[in-house]
């Protein structure tokens, strides 16, 4: 499941398409990010400014690259970094799940946070 989330949510990135992980999240979850300062705390929120966040990066022409890793607070994160990038735009995911699968919280952070 932790797998199978992160790699959406690479191809979500990828193709500047949140309805990609649409259906992987809860109604309440949450996001955060190292470099945002409020956190968001629905799923609304979020694919709001997920959808303002990819088509900021497809208007501009930023692409990332994507490996799935293992983490050393969750199973499995997500280390993203910028194909032309420097060390500063590297980051990652990490998610919790509820029992029925779906993220409950979405954390975006810096690779020594993985």
């Amino acid at each position: 499941m932790e797998e199978l989330f992160l790699k959406k949510l690479a191809e979500a990135y990828q193709n500047y398409d949140a309805s990609i992980i649409e259906d992987y999240l809860a109604d309440d979850m949450h996001y955060a990010s190292f470099w945002v300062f409020q956190e968001l705390t629905s799923k609304e929120e979020y694919l709001d400014y997920l959808k303002g966040k990819l088509q900021t990066m497809k208007n501009s022409g930023t692409t990332f690259e994507f490996q799935i890793v293992n983490g050393r607070h969750h199973s499995k994160a997500l280390f993203v970094h910028k194909v032309n990038g420097q060390l500063d735009d590297q980051g990652g995911f990490v998610a919790d799940f509820n029992e029925e699968g779906k993220v409950t919280m979405l954390n975006m952070t810096i690779p020594s946070f993985l």
